[in-house]
């Protein structure tokens, strides 16, 4: 039986795939497409399967999936340049609109205190770890991603390197778990 954490732990690992496949798909490396419909598939499903469990839903809770699962199909009609992705799109911009009414209702109209984390704060060793991961990857990406627009190169790093090394950090900072704080 899945339980809520590892379903949580699947969703991260499924969405450090992603960010895996992105990466693949900006190289052209092979497999990219493979890798992104298994990372797709398996952000709705575990996502699917969070929600399942959840004992509680409010109107919240279902605009994050229609969002969720209409950004996935989007996307995924968008990169691998299938047929009528203009119709998903249409559906991804109602599923936009109805979580951004459903999200204004849920924070200025509901008592209900549903909608706040109840997380243990994080301590400062983890705290000094996440931000020299984020700032890390961020800078990475950054940089790599300047690079690889205007073609630089210095000595044996390029946009390629900076963008994997940024990535993948990033990635491994979802699989680990490290939120912002």
């Amino acid at each position: 039986m899945i339980t809520k954490e590892k379903s949580n732990r699947f969703l991260r690992l499924s969405i450090a795939l992603a960010l895996i496949a992105i990466l693949f798909k900006i190289m052209h490396w092979p497999y990219a497409e493979i890798l992104l419909v298994t990372a797709v598939g398996g952000i709705a499903i575990f996502f699917i399967i969070g929600f399942y469990k959840k004992p509680i839903k409010n109107w919240l809770d279902y605009a994050k999936l229609f969002l969720l699962i209409s950004f996935l199909l989007h996307y995924l009609f968008r990169v691998l340049h299938l047929n009528y992705g203009y119709i998903l799109s249409y559906i991804f911009r109602m599923a936009l609109i109805f979580f951004i009414i459903a999200y204004i209702k849920d924070v200025f109209f509901s008592n209900d205190n549903s909608s706040k984390l109840e997380e243990q704060p994080p301590t400062s060793k983890k705290k000094i770890i996440n931000i020299v991961l984020y700032s890390t990857a961020v800078i990475c990406i950054i940089i790599g991603a300047q690079f690889k627009i205007l073609h630089w190169q210095f000595g044996f790093i390029n946009g390629n390197l900076l963008l994997t090394v940024g990535l993948i950090i990033t990635a491994l900072s979802i699989i680990l778990g490290f939120k912002k704080s």
